[in-house]
């Protein structure tokens, strides 16, 4: 049913439950799976800083994406405090969820998994990944800002699907 799936992480708890299920079904349907990752702006999600310390990304980025004559980072606040180093930092835990991503994805059984790194506007990038790769289904989570909120600034699922020319899933 599926060829191409295309899932979008971004290290909060309802990105690595739509990239178990994108796992799942590029697993069942023999699919190539290409993981997303848009690089942050702004303010980085609360989910990817407890995961940045639990999987100690923060020594892992900070001695390659910091010069040596700064101070040791010991938190993803520390990392970023630095504005002259963000775009080093932000482009590190890319890479780092990204390789996670392909290493689970491999070892739940995936075998073709291309992962991709991109800047600017989250549903941008989503959908224009969708379109070059030629995409079957989008699997994506839904982070849920509420009503008011998300009619205020909008969402990045609603605007995926809402423009998508293909089929989308939304993972809560």
């Amino acid at each position: 049913m599926f060829k191409t799936i295309l899932v979008a992480i971004d290290g909060s708890d309802p990105g690595a439950r739509a990239l178990d299920a994108a796992i799942d079904l590029a697993v069942k349907y023999s699919a190539r799976l290409d993981i997303l990752h848009v690089r942050m702006h702004g303010r980085p999600v609360e989910e990817l800083e407890r995961m940045a310390e639990v999987e100690h990304i923060v020594a892992h980025v900070a001695p390659k994406a910091l010069p040596s004559s700064l101070p040791n980072a010991s938190t993803m606040a520390d990392l970023l405090a630095h504005a002259e180093h963000e775009a080093r930092v932000v482009s590190e835990i890319a890479d780092r969820l990204l390789d996670a991503a392909r290493q689970n994805a491999h070892a739940a059984g995936a075998r073709d998994v291309g992962i991709k790194s991109a800047g600017g506007d989250y549903a941008d990038a989503i959908l224009d990944t969708a379109r070059d790769k030629g995409t079957d289904l989008i699997v994506m989570g839904r982070r849920g800002l509420g009503r008011v909120r998300s009619m205020l600034v909008g969402s990045v699922s609603n605007k995926v699907v809402q423009e998508a020319e293909t089929a989308v899933l939304l993972v809560h």
